[in-house]
């Protein structure tokens, strides 16, 4: 995140305040950036995007912020700039900026730790993520060096490459950059510590590869994306969490086959098979997803394919001699 990027998020929370009757000049934007900085970040460098000298700075944010977000900003001679009624951030842009805010605010959890917690993001600060996502929409190469770890195809290193960015995602309080070129393919690299440069070039891509993240990831769970062939999986979920896979489906694919005959129960008995219910997914079961299914206990039993109940079966009495190396096999 760069002092450029959260100037010009500042701006257009400024903005998106305004109306034809209550225009801000870009003086007036001035003043308020240099105010939020004084009285809210004063010596922090990632803000000093915020202190601007020139009317020109604010000119060039507001026609950044129209061509990337698609918002519409008109300026009235001699009273300044509002944003159009009826002009509204698409629900992607609205996300990005609803996690900007979480951003700033985990930036400042130290200072504010009386009043606020929030969950760390491993992002790395020194990468401008409105620069990357610029570059995915114009079609030009960046250049980047990336030192894998064992997950990363066993510490597969990029040094310098020059790819096509294709795509953003967050995922498991990460986030991640799709990138392709010939050599490689489509390689997803995670935006952390292991992302040592990043360079933007002004070279369009000759022969652009076509991505669409919807058809990408649309079998996949979290980021990965293999050659796993996609199975439809049945689970049998407790009521208690019945209801939270309800409200935040465990994949867009989600189908409720039956509800649990005792959704309200004081206790908990998993041995009644009253209180659970069934539910389906229709993904590539990856590395991902088993580490979900742990994640869930109890609460979630795989009832089909038998051989991803065995999997998991198989992981729990390893993990049993893992700790209890004496403990007599439980088959």
């Amino acid at each position: 995140m760069t002092p450029d990027f959260i100037r010009k998020f500042h701006v257009y929370e400024i903005l998106s305040k305004t109306s034809i009757n209550n225009c801000k000049s870009r003086q007036e934007i001035i003043d308020i950036l240099e105010q939020t900085y004084l009285d809210y970040h004063l010596g922090d460098k990632l803000y000093q995007g915020l202190l601007v000298s020139n009317e020109k700075t604010i000119k060039r944010d507001v026609k950044d912020i129209e061509s990337f977000f698609g918002v519409e900003i008109d300026h009235i001679r001699h009273k300044g700039h509002y944003m159009v009624d009826n002009t509204a951030l698409s629900k992607t842009h609205r996300t990005v900026f609803d996690k900007m805010e979480l951003f700033l605010a985990s930036h400042k959890e130290r200072q504010w730790s009386p009043y606020i917690s929030t969950e760390e993001s491993s992002l790395n600060t020194d990468i401008n993520i409105l620069g990357l996502v610029k570059a995915i929409e114009r079609k030009v190469y960046i250049k980047i060096s990336y030192e894998g770890w064992y997950d990363d195809d066993h510490f597969n290193e990029i040094k310098e490459a020059k790819v096509q960015a294709l795509h953003i995602k967050e995922a498991n309080k990460a986030w991640y950059l799709l990138v392709y070129n010939d050599e490689i393919g489509v390689k997803v690299l995670c935006l952390d510590k292991r992302v040592s440069k990043v360079l933007i070039t002004s070279e369009e891509v000759k022969d652009p590869y076509h991505f669409d993240a919807s058809i990408y990831f649309q079998d996949a769970f979290g980021i990965l994306n293999d050659d796993m062939p996609t199975e439809t999986i049945r689970l049998k979920v407790a009521n208690h969490h019945f209801k939270y896979l309800e409200s935040k489906p465990l994949h867009h694919s989600q189908k409720i086959l039956s509800r649990p005959l005792k959704m309200n129960t004081d206790v908990l008995d998993y041995t009644d098979e009253a209180i659970f219910g069934d539910i389906s997914v229709t993904l590539k079961p990856n590395y991902e997803f088993l580490i979900e299914l742990f994640k869930f206990n109890l609460w979630v039993k795989v009832i089909e394919p038998q051989w991803l109940a065995d999997r998991i079966v198989n992981q729990y009495q390893f993990i049993l001699k893992h700790y209890y190396p004496k403990t007599e096999d439980t088959k």
